[in-house]
């Protein structure tokens, strides 16, 4: 404020010189008095434009306060108040901002009008003085109009340069206070257009008024002493003062440009925009807008930084991880047993592990990248368990790529390590994307080698066991019976213990039809031959046979139909099927009880049969698919199958009750035998079980005739 008025003393003390000239005051006496009037009305003039700058800029001042209460900690800028410190009132900061932009051409609007008025009392004051001064001419009256004109256009841009410049640091530090909070730069808006035509005729009115008026006021009277002299002085003011308001105002203009021009020159030396300061908001007009486009560039190049920096740190990280990811995967891939293979959907080779190269008998993993799958495999050496040479459509992965999946398919890869044939267990599926769309396949081989080997052995020492053990038992039961003929020199006693003896060389006999039976049947070599069986005679048969090695049962047969009926079938595997039933049945009933045998003829089902040599086996002896078939059952009260055991029933040495109070003993293939030889039939089996209250065993066999229907609950 001081400043403002120290650039206007200099040039006030030169208008009241002029002032009295121009009224043609020559008197000093009176000269003394008129500058005294003057003076007197400059500073009441001055006093009340003081006043009135300082209720304007009131609302400023109440800000600084508030800020200079409330520091921030760690000395930030007033921008940053809402971090730090408690952040000032939004009304505050909204009136701040009005007596910011407002105030300079407000109040220099008010200080050219109290210029323009000044010398108007100060005229009228002079006929008080000297009522004896000659009245003012026309041409004074213009001169004295011209004057305050003069003064008028001279103190607009002065105050308005001089009040801008001042207050626009205020300015810029209350738009980056209300940035900060997210409010609008209240203010009103001028276009800088209209303020520079205006300004500018200001500065061009104010000198050429200024000269004219003394012009006219020198010439009004009789010429004076030293008239070139005076006019050269005013031209000297009038010349000086346009340059200074114009340094003013080129000043105010040029700062914030400045300022836009340094912000984005340190973009281009940085490269980025990180911790730039924002440019503060001077003036409400183009060259503001100019700065608040500016930060919102910054803004937005600041978020799209921040954005960059979180999506290649995010990447940085989902890189590491899948590096981690990928060597973990690669570790445990190498480290498998099965050798792992994949293709993409051309069938190139794209990856295969440390056993896969082994399987093959390959060294380098690089070289075999982008191969064709049939020659990376090796077709030529590929076989089928059978000897047939694989076709390239044969192979998993080819079958895999066109949609198929495969699971445990056996191979045999000929010639392979140490010289000699590799059985391979494979399995195969696509790889799909989202869509479902096939992008390649993955092939999992497993080396069953040393499996199959020791299969081998097995079933060999099972034949072999089996075949050595007939004789010794076909020798013993042979003298048991030869002893049982001759019942009358035989002591009760002694001849019971000779039926054990039977009774043992058939259980031990039918130990070693099962297991000649399983090596036939894990080698796929199981006869089956077919003749017309009445079943319910061989079934007869067997139950008494059985009954009578089962003393404390009660083994009942029910016939459910009006004739026996007649199958196609193998006797001796029927009686091996119904034997392992009802020994089960005996078996698992340790306190006694009835079992029930029960045969029926019901319509075959076509949605029930199964899988595996049913209807499709019969059709291709006989010519045509069954339409009845008998029904076998076996039914126990005894102690039944859990639960959660019977899935497995069927599986080769299962037994349900192993390690209980219910482990009655035994080798775990009766069921699983019995199963298959119904399947060689044509038949099915499946059974009913609730543990503690018993079991039933159902099998069926085609009829080899049309028989009538009898209804049968399954």
């Amino acid at each position: 404020m001081a400043y403002a008025f120290g650039i206007e003393l200099p040039y006030s003390l030169l208008v009241p010189v002029a002032h009295l000239r121009l009224l043609g005051v020559v008197d000093s006496a009176v000269q003394a008095r008129m500058l005294g009037l003057i003076g007197l009305m400059y500073l009441v003039k001055t006093a009340g434009l003081v006043a009135l700058l300082v209720h304007m800029l009131r609302p400023i001042e109440r800000l600084r306060r508030y800020a200079v209460g409330h520091p921030v900690p760690g000395g930030a800028g007033p921008g940053e108040a809402e971090s730090g410190g408690p952040a000032p009132p939004e009304s505050l900061i909204l009136a701040a901002a009005n007596a910011a932009y407002d105030t300079p051409l407000a109040f220099a609007t008010v200080w050219a009008v109290s210029w323009a008025l000044l010398y108007l009392p100060v005229t009228a004051a002079l006929y008080v003085i000297e009522p004896s001064h000659a009245p003012l001419g026309v041409q004074r009256v213009v001169a004295l109009v011209l004057f305050a004109v003069a003064l008028f256009a001279a103190a607009l841009p002065l105050a308005y340069s001089i009040l801008g410049r001042l207050l626009s640091p205020a300015a810029g530090v209350i738009s980056l206070i209300a940035r900060e909070r997210g409010l609008a730069v209240p203010g009103k808006g001028y276009s800088l257009a209209v303020r520079l035509v205006i300004l500018g005729a200001c500065l061009a009115i104010a000198p050429t008024s200024w000269m004219a008026a003394m012009v006219l006021g020198e010439t009004a009277g009789p010429a004076k002493p030293g008239l070139l002299l005076t006019l050269a002085i005013f031209s000297v003011v009038a010349v000086t003062w346009a340059p200074v308001c114009a340094g003013f105002l080129a000043g105010a203009l040029a700062g914030p440009f400045q300022q836009v021009a340094a912000v984005i020159q340190k973009i281009v030396q940085r490269g980025e925009v990180d911790r730039l300061e924002r440019i503060p908001v001077y003036f409400k007009d183009e060259i503001g807008a100019l700065a608040g486009g500016v930060n919102a560039m910054v803004d937005r190049l600041e978020e799209s930084s921040r954005r960059r920096r979180s999506y290649l740190a995010e990447r940085e990280r989902l890189l590491q991880d899948a590096a981690q990811r990928a060597a973990q995967l690669g570790a445990v891939l190498d480290n498998l047993v099965e050798g792992v293979f994949a293709c993409d959907r051309e069938g190139r080779l794209t990856m295969l592990n440390a056993s896969g190269l082994r399987l093959l008998g390959l060294s380098d993993r690089s070289e075999q990248a982008g191969r064709m799958v049939e020659d990376v495999m090796d077709l030529g050496r590929m076989r089928h368990t059978d000897g047939r040479p694989f076709s390239r459509d044969e192979l998993p992965m080819v079958r895999a790529l066109a949609g198929e999946t495969i699971v445990q398919e056996e191979q045999v890869l000929a010639d392979g390590r140490a010289g000699r044939d590799v059985f391979l267990r494979t399995s195969a599926a696509p790889i799909r994307s989202e869509g479902g769309a096939i992008l390649g396949a993955v092939t999992v081989a497993r080396d069953v080698t040393e499996l199959m080997e020791l299969d081998l052995v097995k079933d060999q020492f099972i034949r072999v066991g089996a075949h050595e053990l007939k004789t010794p038992v076909a020798i013993m039961k042979g003298y048991a019976l030869a002893l049982l003929r001759n019942t009358q020199d035989i002591p009760e006693q002694r001849r019971r213990m000779l039926e054990a003896i039977d009774r043992g060389a058939d259980r031990i006999n039918r130990i070693v039809d099962d297991l000649l039976a399983i090596s036939q049947v894990t080698l796929d070599v199981l006869q089956v031959s077919e003749e017309d069986v009445d079943l319910a005679e061989l079934l007869s048969e067997t139950v008494e046979r059985a009954a009578k090695s089962a003393s404390r049962h009660r083994v009942r047969l029910s016939l459910e139909v009006e004739r026996p009926p007649v199958v196609r079938a193998d006797p001796e595997r029927l009686r091996q099927v119904l034997a392992s039933l009802l020994d089960n049945a005996v078996k698992y009933s340790p306190e006694g009880g009835d079992i029930d045998v029960r045969i029926a003829v019901a319509e075959r089902a076509p949605a029930s049969s199964p899988p595996r040599c049913d209807a499709a086996l019969f059709s291709q002896r006989h010519g045509a698919p069954p339409r009845f078939e008998a029904v076998v059952s076996v039914r126990d009260q005894g102690v039944g199958i859990p639960a959660h055991k019977q899935e497995r029933i069927f599986e080769r040495f299962f037994r349900a009750h192993t390690d209980t109070r219910h482990d009655y003993g035994g080798m775990g293939i009766g069921l699983f035998l019995a199963k298959d030889m119904v399947a060689r039939h044509g038949g099915r089996m499946w059974f009913e079980s609730e543990e503690d209250k018993g079991s039933t065993f159902y099998f069926t066999i085609p009829l080899s005739d049309e028989a009538p229907v009898v209804d049968y609950e399954r």
